[in-house]
């Protein structure tokens, strides 16, 4: 067992497929079956269920792939360690983001990684939030934000950022805070299950036996606050994602829900398999950093802060706000 082969196995666990892990990593698939084929021969157990839809990990596979991640990721570090004469934070690190989250966090992550780490390489991926999190459990991510996550001491930890408020974002009403009663008389675009947005919704409006007046369901934001821009209804949003010229509109403004169902605690995942990880950890820090001082000064709205650090020259928590 090599380290190319434990590259080429991961690579084919990640896409489920070896011809199309074969391809991007430009090597024949005859080639590239064989190489399983050793791996599976050397550790005497099958790594990989083949199939009409592709190739999945077996329990003795997905165990292989976990600390494949883990060595392959040393390895890499340990080359530019020498390369530095010292610990560096440098190769590759993919973080995940919900696609709300991403519009306020996304760029001041990647300059501040760019500025203090210039030899890491980011990978940003959006997604929903529950998603992310399933795929820093599994590996597959090094870090992402997620709502209401909860620890999985085997797989990854939780490192609580804030709480969020959610508003009801549409045409002006005239009101310091709509009520779900009022809410349900009113025509809906909302995100898809399972967004954790939805998921509040239809939870909070479930417990108060209403129903919602549902015209649409998107998980795009940007599709969400064209529609909101174009009267086709309300819908339900944080104030980071109130940015972008699709929410310069005045169609577009957020009022208050009067319900604490709408709130979600947002924190950040991080794989166990990255915990030792240089780069991993430092770009941990980094995301915490840049989330506290948007909350700081005043571009993250909404929020109240729950990180270990006290934010700088305010109190540690502070008072939801609107956007």
């Amino acid at each position: 067992m090599d380290l190319r082969q434990l590259k080429y196995f991961v690579r084919i666990v990640e896409l489920e497929s070896i011809t199309a892990a074969a391809e991007t990593l430009h090597i024949a698939q005859p080639s590239l079956s064989q190489h399983v084929a050793n791996l599976e021969k050397e550790l005497e157990t099958p790594l990989l269920v083949r199939g009409p839809g592709g190739v999945r990990a077996t329990e003795a596979g997905k165990l292989l792939y976990r600390h494949a991640k883990v060595m392959l990721r040393q390895a890499e570090e340990a080359k530019s360690a020498i390369k530095h004469g010292r610990d560096t934070p440098s190769g590759h690190v993919k973080v995940g983001l919900p696609t709300s989250t991403s519009r306020i966090l996304a760029l001041p992550l990647i300059e501040a990684v760019a500025s203090r780490y210039p030899e890491v390489v980011l990978e940003v991926v959006e997604g929903s939030s529950s998603d992310l999190a399933t795929a820093v459990s599994m590996h597959r991510l090094d870090l992402s934000v997620a709502m209401d996550a909860r620890p999985q001491p085997a797989r990854m930890t939780v490192t609580p950022l804030l709480t969020e408020e959610l508003f009801l974002v549409g045409p002006p009403l005239g009101l310091d805070a709509v009520t779900l009663r009022q809410m349900s008389t009113m025509p809906l675009v909302l995100p898809s299950f399972p967004n954790s947005i939805r998921v509040l919704a239809a939870r909070a409006f479930a417990e108060e036996d209403l129903s919602l007046r549902l015209v649409v369901e998107t998980s795009a934001v940007s599709v969400l606050l064209t529609l909101v821009r174009e009267g086709k209804g309300w819908t339900v949003l944080p104030s980071s994602a109130l940015v972008g010229p699709e929410a310069r509109s005045e169609n577009i403004v957020a009022t208050r829900i009067a319900s604490p169902e709408f709130r979600r605690r947002v924190s950040v995942c991080m794989s166990v398999s990255t915990e030792k990880s240089v780069a991993c950890t430092h770009v941990h820090q980094a995301l915490i950093d840049v989330a506290a001082g948007l909350v700081a000064d005043g571009r993250w709205t909404g929020v109240q802060w729950q990180g270990e650090r006290p934010l700088p020259g305010r109190q540690p928590n502070r008072p939801l706000t609107r956007p």
